[in-house]
């Protein structure tokens, strides 16, 4: 990061100041909140958002792809200079790295498959005694994890590293069922038609069980306050002026910008 000393200093020489360059970390498994295209490039939403951030804050942006249970280990260890990756805000999380302002609030759901009948019918307030005995997929370092092992004790949890790899398993039988993001799901559900994948209950947001945090925000390293009051600074102006709005329906159809209390 350029200091202001450097800075000051280029400009009394009438050299251009060149942008300081931020390294970004983000697991690119999870469309549309990032994947990786056919050019393999990194794209969706948290790749937009981040890129408006450093726009913002005059920034040059390098991506780096890691897998979801390593971003905030590699954040405190100095790999990335900030994490975006639909991060939820949690007490735990909070412990180890510094969160930005909210910039999305992703509801989540469990799903099945049809022939499941009993799980399929399932309502949300019965969730608990209806996956008691069963077997629950969910990505690993996720709230998703936090919240089946805090509320679902007596289910057998699995944790994957994809979430295609819990889709698969619940079609194949391996998995009673799975809990995903939303956004995330959507894509399973409408292309897997044939396979009957169907969500259980209703969309499961903070309310619901606290383990899925506050919102989802960009993370920082403990201590680089600098860094992340401009961040914050990017994040408000963004919501105010309705860039991570349209954002979101670009990516998602809806709005799932934070929205505040």
């Amino acid at each position: 990061m350029k200091t202001v000393h450097a800075l000051i200093a280029a400009a009394l020489l009438g050299v251009p100041a060149q942008a300081e360059t931020l390294r970004i970390g983000t697991s690119a498994d999870y469309p549309p909140w990032e994947s990786v295209d056919q050019d393999n490039q990194i794209i969706g939403f948290d790749r937009d958002v981040g890129d408006a951030i450093c726009d913002r804050i005059d920034a040059e942006c390098e991506w780096i792809n890691q897998a979801y249970d390593g971003l905030l280990p590699g954040l405190q260890i100095g790999k990335f200079d900030f994490v975006i990756s639909g991060i939820s805000i949690t007490d735990e999380r909070a412990q180890m790295v510094d969160f930005s302002t909210a910039y999305a609030d992703a509801p989540n759901a469990f799903f099945t498959i049809s022939s499941n009948e009993g799980l399929a019918a399932t309502e949300s307030e019965a969730l608990a005694s209806a996956l008691s005995d069963k077997v629950i997929g969910v990505q690993i370092g996720t709230t998703h994890s936090a919240v089946v092992a805090a509320h679902f004790s007596e289910s057998t949890i699995r944790n994957y590293d994809r979430p295609e790899q819990i889709v698969d398993d619940v079609i194949a039988g391996r998995l009673d069922a799975g809990l995903m993001e939303r956004a995330a799901l959507e894509p399973f559900l409408a292309g897997n038609n044939e396979r009957e994948l169907v969500q259980i209950g209703q969309l499961l947001a903070s309310a619901d069980y606290a383990e899925f945090g506050q919102g989802q925000a960009v993370a920082s390293k403990q201590g680089d306050n600098e860094l992340n009051e401009r961040v914050n600074a990017a994040i408000d102006e963004m919501l105010a002026d309705g860039t991570l709005a349209e954002l979101s329906i670009k990516w998602f159809g809806y709005d799932l910008s934070f929205q505040g209390e």
